[in-house]
C-alpha cells in the first residue's frame, strides 16, 4: 500500500495545486484526472487482494487465537486503510472533474 500511497499523496498535492491555481489549463487539469483515476484503481486493486487474503485466513482461523489472528487483524486495518484513501482520493478528483467541466465550457 505504501507504494500507491506515494502516488496518491502526490496525486492529492497535484489537484489541491490546480484547483487552488487562479488558471489551470485543460490539458494539466485532465492529466491529473487521469493519474488520479489510475491510482484509484491500484488502491482499489489493492483492497480487493487484502479482501480476498482476509476472506481466507479467517475462514481458516474460525475458534483459534494468536499470530494468525493478528495478521488477520492487520489485513482488515490495510482494508480500512485503502477504503479512507480511496475516499479522499475520490472527493478531490470530483472537486477536478468539476473543473474540467468549467474549463471546457469557457
Amino acid at each position: 500500500m505504501a507504494e500507491n500511497s506515494l502516488d496518491r499523496v502526490a496525486v492529492l498535492k497535484h489537484i489541491q495545486v490546480l484547483t487552488e491555481a487562479p488558471s489551470a489549463q485543460l490539458e494539466q487539469v485532465e492529466s491529473t484526472l487521469a493519474d488520479g483515476y489510475a491510482c484509484a484503481l491500484g488502491i482499489e486493486a489493492e483492497r480487493l487482494r487484502l479482501q480476498r487474503e482476509l476472506e481466507g485466513r479467517a475462514a481458516a482461523l474460525a475458534g483459534r487465537r494468536g499470530p494468525e489472528v493478528d495478521e488477520v487483524a492487520g489485513l482488515a486495518r490495510g482494508i480500512a486503510r485503502a477504503d479512507e484513501e480511496l475516499a479522499e482520493l475520490r472527493a478531490a478528483l470530483v472537486e477536478l472533474a468539476r473543473m474540467a467541466r468549467r474549463l471546457r465550457t469557457s
